[in-house]
């Protein structure tokens, strides 16, 4: 299980009403972080990964608290989908020369029958890169996440172009094998899709 108890995040400033962050994902479950500002989202990501710290409150994952010391063995736990992949590939496919995932190694054979399930014709992992719509490119990223098969998945600023029809059932599925999953998203549907939502009031 991930939780944050009692969570004040750094880096941003709160209202002197807001209430603290709190909440928890167990195994099989979504979560959806809905209609937050960018920064707070941000912050949230960076505190669960252990790269930013909370002002005060914890985040455990299984019930140990990530900190300054664990941080870097609860990371190798989470796959992190972005909303904008910011690296140097040529072709679609470069991507899974950046995968470190040496038990689940994703080939471009398996991603290529993933692809299929959602319509998608294999030959664009040939195309190039800066050419595919940017949807796509975190669709293929969300699947090469999936095949990785870690613990915990989250999706940053899920686009709203990629289906909600397609996509939660292919997560839920995903979720019901032991995994847990965060999207950050304004869309409506993906949130009644997913077992809890955390709308942060928060107007600075």
């Amino acid at each position: 299980m991930l939780e944050i108890k009692n969570g004040i995040l750094s880096g941003v400033e709160y209202p002197a009403t807001s209430a603290d962050i709190n909440f928890s994902v167990d195994a099989g479950e979504m979560l959806c972080i809905y209609a937050t500002h960018d920064e707070y989202v941000t912050a949230i990501i960076r505190s669960i990964l252990g790269l930013q710290p909370l002002k005060s409150g914890f985040v455990t994952v299984g019930g140990d608290v990530v900190d300054a010391s664990s941080a870097a063995y609860f990371r190798n736990m989470f796959s992190y989908v972005p909303h904008h992949l910011d690296m140097p590939l040529d072709k679609m496919s470069d991507v899974l020369s950046y995968s470190f995932e040496k038990e689940n190694y994703v080939t471009k054979k398996m991603l290529k029958e993933e692809l299929n399930r959602f319509g998608i014709d294999g030959a664009l992992l040939d195309s190039d890169y800066n050419k595919l719509p940017k949807h796509i490119v975190q669709l293929v990223l969300i699947i090469v996440a999936v095949l990785t098969d870690r613990p915990y998945l989250i999706i940053d600023k899920l686009y709203s172009d990629i289906s909600a029809s397609l996509l939660m059932p292919y997560l839920k599925d995903y979720a019901s094998e032991k995994h847990s999953v965060i999207i950050v998203s304004d869309d409506e549907d993906i949130r009644r899709a997913c077992n809890k939502s955390l709308i942060l009031d928060i107007n600075a």
